[in-house]
Order: structure tokens, then C-alpha cells, then sequence
């Protein structure tokens, strides 16, 4: 089964295709991104002409809701859920600094980093933080 994401204020379907699909924003360019549903695949496609330079914070945003998927754990990543059963949800947390290779699989038994950049975030107090259950 492939990965399914969705946003964790409306519970919309991130990931309908082969592709997450996610609002991006930085200054005046804003559009749609295209991730991997791969956890640790760092692969993207960006609007033509939408242009990053490495440690740029990007936001990004639920294409349903709109809401801001900025984690409540840290400025500097993103969260969305990942499905694990029926009812049951994994947090995932993402970096949102660009050229950045760091995210966290947050679940019950406990974080899962994944990418280059997993350390720069040691210091991340996800205590507390687990599965979710569905409403």
C-alpha cells in the first residue's frame, strides 16, 4: 500500500495521485509543489520559474483548507499526518528550509528521522507528541 498523506485541520487527501500535493509559498512566488509520498525522497517539481536559494524558509499550506502546515513543534518544519490503519495517524514532520533534507516520522514507538539534515533538529522536543486517531 502506498503511503497516503493527509492535512491534519481538515483531513483532506494530500496525495489523490502519485504525487503530495502541497501550496508553497516564498515572498511574492507562490503555486503548487509536488513531493514524493516516499518518506526520505527529496525529489520535487516546482512551478516553471519558481526559484529557491538554499536556507530560504518556504511555507507551505493545505490546497483544500488552506491551513498553514507549519508544525506546532518547531517554526522551521512543516506536519502533515500519514495514514497507518483505518483510524490511526502518524504525524510527520518536514523541513521547510530549502535545499534542507530532514524529516520525522512521529508515532507511538517513536520518532523516525530520515535525511542528511535529520541532526540539525537533535535539540526538537517531540515528547508527548504520537499517532493520531482519526475524528
Amino acid at each position: 500500500m502506498a503511503n497516503e498523506y493527509f492535512c491534519p485541520r481538515c483531513r483532506a487527501s494530500l496525495n489523490p495521485g502519485a504525487h503530495v500535493v502541497l501550496r508553497v509559498g516564498h515572498g511574492r512566488q507562490h503555486g503548487l509543489i509536488l513531493l514524493s509520498p516516499q518518506v526520505g525522497n527529496y525529489r520535487r517539481v516546482l512551478p516553471e520559474g519558481f526559484e529557491l536559494r538554499p536556507g530560504e524558509l518556504v511555507e507551505f499550506g493545505c490546497p483544500v483548507c488552506g491551513a498553514d502546515l507549519t508544525s506546532p513543534i518547531n517554526r522551521k518544519l512543516g506536519e502533515v499526518l500519514l495514514r497507518r490503519s483505518a483510524h490511526d495517524f502518524a504525524r510527520v514532520n518536514f523541513s521547510k528550509v530549502a535545499g534542507e533534507k530532514a524529516t520525522f516520522v512521529v508515532e507511538s514507538n517513536g520518532v523516525h528521522p530520515f535525511g542528511l539534515h535529520a541532526l540539525r533538529y537533535d535539540d526538537v522536543n517531540f515528547f508527548g507528541e504520537g499517532r493520531t486517531k482519526a475524528p
